[in-house]
């Protein structure tokens, strides 16, 4: 099942006001309930007679959450280009608007990625070493006007995060000389820095400033000489040193000081690509974070995020791409309504939100019925389906998921201490404390019966007994008390 939004139409969520005593209840259901919201009151302790029971304590608190978003890639824009103007507004509502689910991220790519139409970089003119051909694309003018647009309909423009990152320098300055392998030659890190410098300029010069940057996509994949689509290697010496030495100083001359967010590629290469990062000289010191891809995570256990956290404390981790349909035996690229897909994303926010990261980051906000453009045929799925025919958009599971949590969890919230249904194969759950004082606890159920939960507060001296629905994510409201 999807929600079909159209120039006229697209659900939305209104939050209701929380009382004293009572907790607001939004559930989405694999038989079809979207958001739908109730009202539960607190109850006296000696009521309950349900074993399950979640402990949830404000005064134990974590990581602060810097929020939710999704990439405005190539792929996406050219989606939500075919749709009407006020298709396409209603689909950038339904993300970035005030009443829409709360995202304050973007990860925008420096150039193409697999999802553009044609593999390019700003530069495809061989050994221009002044970067005299370097120039924007008519994709860039899209993504641009698009990302003012959000701008323009947030609450708070202030709160939009761009994240950025290259996938590939020029092919001319690499050893393969080819976009989809092969390391940055050595002679040319000064004018790659030059390079991504000149993106910086064109971006602000047009109103959009950028938050943070990593070295590179995915650095890895850059060492596979059969790899099929845009890539660069980096070492974690080669990219630590580059963005100490010639980057970040050519950056700062130019007048920017993004957050530098190290790796940028999946969970098996944590802790030790950041630790070796580290160990060069000042990297520590400018690095903010590490970035993570979700696509290992089902290999490699999320204790190694701990690891890098009691590491580095003072340095978040942060997620910055996932997206379902990638796998070789995903036969169907996108699968409308897919339950199962939204249930694994909310588990994957859980999961890794749970292990110290501080925001969650999707792929593409936007794609077509068969998971396109991508020049490589590297198709995947994506939250929102556009579909041009009938000028409308599919909002699917995945979208329901993300919303479970960003809709609820603004920046500056806290993840709380939440315990007692660890164990239990089919509850997950997580709590946060947001800036209003506000607890909200996010419960997937994914048993295929209801299941009955009571949720107490450390801090109340009575609980509240919630019957999840088979199949569902739940969003709980409360307010809290000291």
């Amino acid at each position: 099942m999807v929600c079909v939004c159209n120039s006229t139409y697209c659900d939305t969520v209104y939050k209701q006001t929380l009382q004293q005593n009572q907790l607001l209840w939004y559930t989405s259901t694999q038989d079809g309930k979207r958001m739908q919201s109730s009202v539960v009151n607190f109850t006296a302790k000696n009521e309950s007679k349900i074993n399950l029971v979640l402990t949830v304590d404000i005064s134990e608190k974590f990581q602060k959450i810097e929020g939710f978003g999704g990439a405005m890639t190539d792929a996406a824009a050219l989606n939500i280009k075919n749709l009407s103007n006020e298709t396409q507004q209603m689909l950038f509502e339904s993300y970035f608007g005030s009443t829409g689910i709360g995202y304050t991220f973007t990860r925008i790519p420096i150039a193409g990625t697999d999802f553009s139409t044609r593999p390019y970089t700003y530069d495809d003119v061989s050994n221009d070493l002044t970067l005299s051909h370097f120039k924007l694309v008519e994709e860039d003018d899209l993504k641009i006007g698009y990302l003012n647009y959000i701008k323009s309909i947030m609450s708070n423009p202030d709160n939009l995060k761009i994240l950025t990152t290259s996938w590939s320098a020029p092919a001319w300055m690499k050893t393969s000389n080819e976009i989809t392998w092969g390391a940055l030659k050595l002679e040319y890190y000064q004018l790659y820095a030059d390079y991504i410098t000149k993106f910086f300029d064109a971006y602000k010069e047009r109103g959009i400033n950028i938050w943070g940057i990593t070295p590179g996509n995915e650095p890895l994949d850059g060492f596979i000489p059969t790899f099929i689509f845009n890539a660069m290697a980096w070492t974690p010496t080669t990219s630590a040193a580059w963005v100490v030495n010639q980057l970040a100083p050519t950056l700062a001359n130019a007048g920017y000081k993004p957050f530098y967010i190290a790796m940028d590629d999946q969970r098996f290469e944590v802790p030790w690509f950041t630790e070796s990062m580290f160990e060069y000289p000042n990297a520590k010191e400018l690095f903010s974070g590490t970035a993570v891809h979700w696509y290992a995570d089902e290999i490699f256990s999320p204790i190694r995020l701990s690891q890098l956290h009691d590491k580095y404390p003072d340095k978040f981790i942060l997620m910055t791409e996932a997206c379902t349909g990638s796998s070789p035996l995903d036969k169907e690229k996108v699968i409308l309504g897919s339950w199962d897909r939204g249930e694994k994303y909310a588990s994957n926010i859980i999961e890794n939100l749970s292990h110290w990261m501080v925001g969650w980051i999707d792929w593409n906000i936007a794609l077509n019925e068969h998971g396109a453009p991508n020049w490589a045929k590297n198709y995947v799925d994506s939250p929102i389906i556009v579909m041009p025919q009938t000028d409308e958009f599919y909002k699917q599971p995945m979208f329901y998921a993300i919303s479970h949590f960003s809709q609820f969890v603004p920046c500056n919230s806290y993840r709380i201490l939440s315990v007692g249904l660890e164990d239990n194969p089919h509850i997950e759950a997580i709590a946060f404390l947001t800036p209003e004082q506000d607890v909200v606890v996010v419960v997937v159920n994914k048993a295929s019966t209801p299941t009955a939960i009571t949720v107490k507060d450390k801090n109340k001296n009575n609980v509240v007994n919630v019957n999840l629905p088979a199949k569902s994510f739940n969003t709980l409201l409360y307010l809290a008390q000291e």
